[in-house]
């Protein structure tokens, strides 16, 4: 793919329609309060469009017990979404599965 099409790829794809991130009512922070991280912990995320959902390699830079929100890259866009923790698996460089919420756990002792 020439250098013309690959760029036009790219716009093309940061026109889409944007990601489905969680609201307000949902993320409830006055009732599930958010921990931050800098640098952000290595994750795996699942990010919901309309009609459809993309797992992508990011960031939790913010999270509470419910919710978590994933800084990621989107055709050289750098996007911040908030998803279900759930949809968030830490990345490692080994075979072991591991949730947010295990790591959290885990370091918080």
């Amino acid at each position: 793919m020439n250098q013309d099409a690959a760029e036009r790829l790219a716009a093309r794809y940061a026109r889409r329609a944007e990601p489905i991130s969680l609201t307000p009512e949902e993320l409830d922070f006055e009732h599930n309060p958010v921990t931050t991280s800098v640098p952000g912990v290595p994750v795996w995320a699942w990010i919901r469009f309309p009609g459809a959902a993309e797992r992508v390699k990011g960031e939790a830079c913010s999270w509470s017990s419910r919710a978590v929100q994933v800084l990621w890259e989107d055709a050289g866009l750098r996007r911040a979404t908030w998803v279900w923790a759930s949809a968030v698996t830490r990345r490692t460089n080994n075979s072991r599965k591991e949730t947010l919420g295990d790591r959290t756990a885990r370091d918080s002792v």
